[in-house]
């Protein structure tokens, strides 16, 4: 593990020089234990401080994960069911079609299957407007498929979720990831949202690619009105931690039954997906519930992308081989589609050279 280790942080350096990165944090957990937990970089090209392993990134889409494991929290304590109608919680909620509304359920939110289009009304977050503006705007989109069927990936439909939590248990959405995963975990730099990124007294400014390399940007609160798609704020710190759980390490938080459920692919997604590209080739590849799935090299893989307004953020774990890997990046960089493929790549290689 450990000349695993060397010859990524090498790799990892190189790339960052050649590609003038601002900066970067790792976590990689190895059989339930933190073995890399660190920064490369800056925070912040205009000043000298430099990432460590409680500087604090937007993560973008790897939020995905956590509003799933949420709702298997709550699963698991009785008060949810993955395959409750949304509109149990929710409803006035409308699809266009009346009999895919009274079929839609929170399984189908968390899989990308509701039936809409790709990225229905994302467009939209883009241009700030705000999300309680949009969702009844979904009664109005035509459906691409009947829920269950296909997946189509979402941040509006995705971040419904919220609603139904705050309804099913009368408390807000980022509060309860704090209660039920950020405090339990002991993530102590983990938040939702732009006024707790902006506080953040070690945060990583995001930056944007030009011809001298990268430009500093100011923080933005797009995107944080959808915080089950794109709302957490995280460290490397907090990253390990939350591989740990997801490697089943802490079951006193999250159930193996709603694990398993949880990293259970639900839908087949084509190799041909942009995201997979990195991955191929691939035994097959699918959508689980705020996780992608991937069979290579004979293992399962789960793992998730993010990128928002000057951050890139990947994560993903081999549970066959105990090993997970979260890196989180300040500038918008072609690095990260690769890292994840490259890091598992390395380490299956040199495990079969070890045993030679």
């Amino acid at each position: 593990m450990q000349s695993c280790i060397r010859d990524f942080t090498i790799s990892l350096k190189e790339d960052m020089q050649n590609q003038r990165l601002p900066g970067v944090a790792v976590a990689i957990v190895y059989e339930g234990q933190p073995v890399m937990v660190t920064g490369f970089g800056q925070t912040d090209l205009d000043h000298p401080f430099l990432v460590n392993d409680k500087t604090v990134f937007r993560i973008a889409s790897l939020s995905k994960g956590f509003a799933a494991v949420l709702v298997g929290v709550l699963v698991d304590e009785g008060i949810l069911s993955w395959d409750d109608p949304v509109i149990k919680y929710l409803p006035d909620f409308k699809l266009q079609d009346p009999d895919a509304t009274r079929h839609l359920t929170i399984r189908h939110l968390l899989s990308h299957t509701t039936g809409l289009p790709r990225h229905a009304y994302s467009n939209l977050l883009n241009q700030s407007v705000p999300y309680r503006d949009i969702i009844p705007m979904l009664k109005n989109v035509p459906l691409a498929h009947a829920p269950g069927s296909s997946y189509n990936y979402q941040n509006v439909a995705y971040s419904l979720i919220a609603d139904v939590v705050e309804h099913a248990t009368g408390l807000s959405y980022d509060s309860l990831l704090v209660d039920r995963l950020f405090r339990p975990l002991d993530m102590q730099t983990a938040s939702v949202g732009y006024q707790n990124m902006v506080k953040m007294s070690h945060a990583a400014y995001p930056h944007s690619p030009d011809s001298n390399g990268y430009h500093r940007l100011e923080f933005q609160d797009k995107w944080y009105d959808v915080s089950p798609a794109a709302g957490v704020n995280a460290s490397a710190e907090d990253m390990a931690k939350w591989l740990q759980l997801m490697m089943g390490h802490h079951p006193e938080v999250l159930s193996a039954a709603s694990l398993q459920e949880i990293t259970r692919s639900q839908i087949e997604v084509s190799p041909r997906e942009n995201v997979m590209r990195s991955w191929r080739p691939l035994e097959s590849c699918g959508y689980a519930m705020g996780w992608r799935t991937a069979e290579k090299w004979e293992k399962k893989f789960v793992f998730h992308g993010g990128f928002v307004n000057g951050y890139r953020a990947e994560i993903g774990f081999c549970p066959e081989e105990k090993l997970g890997i979260a890196v989180l990046s300040n500038g918008a960089n072609s690095i990260m589609k690769d890292i994840l493929p490259n890091f598992f790549d390395r380490y299956l290689r040199e495990k079969v050279t070890e045993k030679k």
